[in-house]
């Protein structure tokens, strides 16, 4: 650990043009380590511009009040420039360049330092110079707020402890989930004193909910099928869902938590449909490696909590492959 971190903060040190950038469809803890992590190098005088393949979710637009991100397919000739004549490139909250979609191959071939700072499983440390990673951390956030405490702790201001937090929270699920940890609530607890506000931030991200999102809810919860003796629970939203109840791709953040919050379900599965492929989001409980699944067909996460995006198919074609697959963590096979 205090390697990596030193190796990092070399990096800082020795360079001045930086890209940061995060996975497709990007969750509170990659825009949170984005942000807070531009943060950091600006206060460092370092120059850096934020480009992510996918937009900011409208719920998380607030951490971005200055729209520093930008989009690479809105401007990617422009943005292929920046790419390659970056002096460091960082992957915050991912682990593989595929993550980054549109900007895999630009990245790949920038002769820039690439880093990693994430906490998810299947890392290739070959594939970067410096890779700053644990994955018993709950949130890459909990990651750069350590490397921030192992540097000065007084680079932590009000804003970097906002963006932080959010990470925290939502990658835990408000608290809820495996590696909630003492640690994780002291870390909050400092992250509070210095300027996090847990009341705005849980309302901002999850009280919002609006009319568009609660129709779709409603479709997806007539959506949902049991399997393997009512242990696994599928779902899904269309594209025709979103364009007749005007709900977009993210809001169906949460929506997992109704799918496991049924009794004596151990796994569920939710499909969304976007124009170009389907997001599917896997939980579970216990020591069910949804991880595995996901991993089987390109995507990744953690023991409980993954994701995958597969190419533009049938939801029901996609159920049945991954139902198959999971045969193997259930006594009972599929019917």
């Amino acid at each position: 650990m205090i390697k990596s971190f030193n190796e990092l903060k070399k990096a800082v040190l020795e360079n001045s043009n930086f890209i940061l950038t995060t996975h497709v469809i990007p969750d509170g803890d990659a825009i949170g380590s984005v942000m807070a992590f531009d943060n950091y190098l600006k206060q460092n005088g370092k120059n850096v511009t934020i480009i992510n393949h996918s937009p900011t979710p409208k719920v998380l637009q607030f951490l971005d009040d200055k729209n520093l991100i930008v989009v690479f397919p809105d401007e990617p000739e422009r943005l292929a420039i920046q790419i390659e004549n970056a002096e460091v490139i960082i992957l915050c909250d991912a682990n593989e360049y595929s993550r980054t979609r549109s900007m895999e191959d630009y990245i790949r071939k920038s002769s820039a330092v690439k880093i990693c700072i994430d906490h998810h499983t299947g890392l290739i440390e070959s594939e970067f110079d410096i890779a700053v990673c644990n994955i018993q951390y709950a949130a890459t956030c909990q990651f750069i707020y350590d490397y921030l405490k192992f540097d000065n702790e007084n680079f932590i201001n009000h804003q970097i402890a906002t963006y932080l937090y959010a990470g925290i929270m939502t990658d835990t699920g408000s608290f809820r989930f495996p590696r909630t940890t003492s640690e994780v609530m002291r870390i909050c607890a400092d992250l509070i004193d210095k300027g996090a506000d847990p009341v705005l931030l849980h309302e901002n991200i999850y009280d919002r909910m609006s009319k568009p999102k609660l129709n779709l809810l409603q479709r997806f919860l007539k959506s949902f099928e049991f399997h393997f003796n009512d242990e696994v629970v599928t779902s899904h939203v269309s594209e025709r869902d979103f364009k007749e109840t005007g709900a977009e791709l993210n809001d169906v953040e949460g929506f997992t938590s109704y799918l496991m919050g049924i009794e004596n379900v151990k796994m569920g599965i939710l499909l969304a449909e976007f124009p170009k492929g389907v997001k599917v989001s896997i939980r579970s409980k216990g020591n069910i490696p949804v991880n595995e699944l996901a991993r089987e067909f390109g995507g990744g996460g953690h023991l409980n909590a993954a994701g995958v995006v597969f190419d533009k198919l049938p939801t029901g074609q996609i159920i049945n492959t991954l139902l198959k697959s999971a045969e193997k963590f259930f006594n009972n096979k599929l019917t």
